[in-house]
C-alpha cells in the first residue's frame, strides 16, 4: 500500500526566493531541466520521494512558464546509484541539470570536472547564510563549493529500555565515555543472554556510507578525530583516535558483545536498522536519525506507535569524556548543478526553489534528514516527525564531523572499514599490524607521500 504524503507537501508554496534570473536566451525559448535523484535509497519510501519531486516539478513549472522539469529517478542501492549518477554526469547527452547527490561524492565528482562551482550564486542565497558551518564545509572542495546540503544524517545510540531494566541499568541512560558503553554491554550479556548487547554497522560490504553510520562516529568521538590534513593534503592512517576506535571494537569483539557479524557486516545493515531494532533483542544500537522516523505514522515501515516507551536515545560520548562530551559523524544528500548543464542559470533557480523553507522541511521528512539550518530543528513539522528523537539528533550537528570532501576519501574509508572488520572477526590481531596494512593500502591507492602518522 502506498504511503500517504504529509499534508505540507501538498500545500501551495508561498515563500519568496532569491537567486539567479534567466538569461535572455533562456527567456526566448522553452527550457527542459533534468532533475536526477535517488528513487529508493535516499528516501524513507519511494512513494514519498516521487510525491515530493512531483510537487517540486509542478510548483517550479507554475512559477516559471516555459520551463519543464523532467524527473529522472534512479532506482538503485548506494553503490549502483553512485555508478549510475557518475555515468550520467559524464555524458553530455544524459547529464542532468540538477542532481541530488550523496554529499561524500562531492570531492570525487568535482575533481573529475562533473560539478559546477556554486560560490557566486550562493552569495545571494539567504538560506545558505543560515547553514551550520560544518554543513557548508561538507560541500566545499579546495576552497570552492560544489554542492548545497538538503540535510544530513547524524548518529547516536538507541537503547532498549526493557532490556536495560532486565540488566539493572538505570534509564534514562547517558554514558559519559566508551567504557560505560562496554560496561552496559557486559551487564546485558550477563543478565539477558538471549539479547545482542551491541549492534554497529561494520565492514567493507557497507562501503563508505556504512562507515559514516558506523565506525566513523567513534573516530569523530575519539581524542583525535582528524583523518585528513588539509594543510599537507595527507590522509591520517595512524593516530591516537584511530587506535582508540579500533581498540573499542577489538575489546567488544573479544568479549562477545556484538551482534552476529553476518548482521553487522551485511551490505544493507544500515537499511535494516529499523527492522532489527524493533525485534527487541538488541540492547544498544548505533543508528542514524532516520531510524526513529521510519516508525512514525506518516511512514510506518514498520509501524511502532509507542516506540518512545521502549527505545531510549543517548548521544555517543567522547572516548574518555573529553570536550565536547559527545560527537557524531554526519553525511547527507546535497543538490548540485552538472558542469555539462546547458542551462545553469535556470538550474540554479531550481536549486534555490528546492531550498525554500517549506520545501526543505518537507524534504527532511521524505528523506529522513536533520536540517542543515539548525533553527529548523524546532519547527513543528520536523520536531513532531518522531518525538523526541529528531530534535535530539539535530542537537548533535554542532559537534558532528563530516567525511572530508576529497576524491580519495573512498580509499581511506575502505581501509578503515577493513581495519574494523579485521579486529571484529579476528580480535587477537594486533592494532599495530592492522594499521600497517591500512597505511600500505592507502599509500598504494594514492601515493606514499599522501599518508601520515599523527604524533
Amino acid at each position: 500500500m502506498k504511503k500517504q504524503i504529509i499534508p505540507t507537501i501538498a500545500m501551495a508554496v508561498t515563500a519568496l526566493f532569491t537567486g539567479a534570473t534567466y538569461t535572455s536566451s533562456d527567456a526566448a525559448e522553452k527550457v527542459t531541466l533534468k532533475l536526477a535523484f535517488s528513487k529508493d535509497y535516499a528516501p524513507n519510501t519511494p512513494e514519498l520521494q516521487m510525491g515530493w519531486m512531483q510537487q517540486i516539478k509542478s510548483g517550479f513549472e507554475k512559477e516559471n512558464p516555459g520551463v519543464t522539469v523532467e524527473l529522472v529517478p534512479i532506482q538503485a542501492g548506494y553503490d549502483d546509484l553512485v555508478t549510475k549518477m557518475s555515468l550520467m554526469l559524464s555524458s553530455p547527452g544524459k547529464a542532468p541539470d540538477v542532481a541530488q547527490i550523496p554529499a561524500q561524492q562531492t570531492g570525487e565528482w568535482s575533481a573529475n570536472g562533473l560539478l559546477a562551482p556554486l560560490d557566486d550564486r550562493l552569495k545571494g542565497a539567504a538560506w545558505w547564510n543560515n547553514f551550520a558551518e560544518p554543513v557548508k564545509a561538507e560541500g566545499r572542495v579546495d576552497g570552492k563549493v560544489y554542492a548545497a546540503s538538503e540535510g544530513v544524517n547524524t548518529s547516536a545510540l538507541y537503547y532498549n529500555i526493557d532490556i536495560f531494566k532486565k540488566a539493572g541499568i538505570k534509564t534514562p541512560w547517558a554514558p559519559k565515555n566508551w567504557q560505560e558503553i562496554t560496561d552496559a554491554a557486559e551487564k546485558i550479556k550477563k543478565s539477558v543472554p538471549d539479547a545482542y548487547p551491541v549492534f554497529i554497522a561494520s565492514g567493507t560490504a557497507g562501503g563508505s556510507q556504512g562507515l559514516m553510520l558506523g565506525g566513523l562516529n567513534f573516530v569523530a568521538a575519539s581524542s583525535d578525530p582528524q583523518i585528513y590534513d588539509e594543510k599537507t593534503g595527507k590522509w591520517i592512517v595512524d593516530s591516537k583516535g584511530i587506535r582508540e576506535t579500533l581498540s573499542f571494537f577489538q575489546t567488544a569483539a573479544a568479549h562477545n558483545l556484538f551482534a552476529p557479524s553476518s548482521q553487522m557486516m551485511n551490505a544493507n545493515a544500515t537499511g535494516n536498522f529499523a527492522t532489527a531494532l524493533k525485534k527487541g533483542n538488541i540492547g544498544i544500537m548505533l543508528g542514524g536519525n532516520y531510524v526513529a522516523g521510519i516508525y512514525s505514522k506518516g511512514i510506518c515501515n514498520p509501524c511502532w506507535p509507542d516506540v518512545q516507551n521502549h527505545i531510549g536515545f543517548a548521544a555517543l560520548p567522547t572516548s574518555r569524556g573529553q570536550a565536547p562530551g559527545t560527537a557524531s559523524a554526519f553525511g547527507g544528500w546535497s543538490l548540485a548543478i552538472a558542469k555539462k548543464s546547458a542551462h545553469p542559470d535556470v538550474a540554479w533557480k531550481l536549486v534555490d526553489y528546492m531550498q525554500r523553507k517549506q520545501n526543505m522541511l518537507d524534504e527532511l521528512f521524505v528523506n529522513g534528514l536533520v536540517p542543515p539550518i539548525t533553527a529548523y530543528k524546532d519547527e513543528p513539522s520536523y520536531a513532531n516527525m518522531a518525538p523526541p528523537y529528531q530534535t535530539e539528533f539535530a542537537k548533535l550537528l554542532p559537534v558532528a564531523h563530516s567525511a572530508p570532501p576529497q576524491p580519495a576519501y573512498p580509499v581511506w574509508a575502505f581501509a578503515m572499514n577493513q581495519a574494523i572488520e579485521t579486529v571484529i572477526l579476528k580480535p587477537s590481531t594486533s592494532v599495530d599490524s592492522v594499521l600497517a596494512q591500512m597505511k600500505s593500502y592507502v599509500a598504494a591507492q594514492t601515493a606514499a607521500d599522501k599518508v601520515a602518522v599523527a604524533p
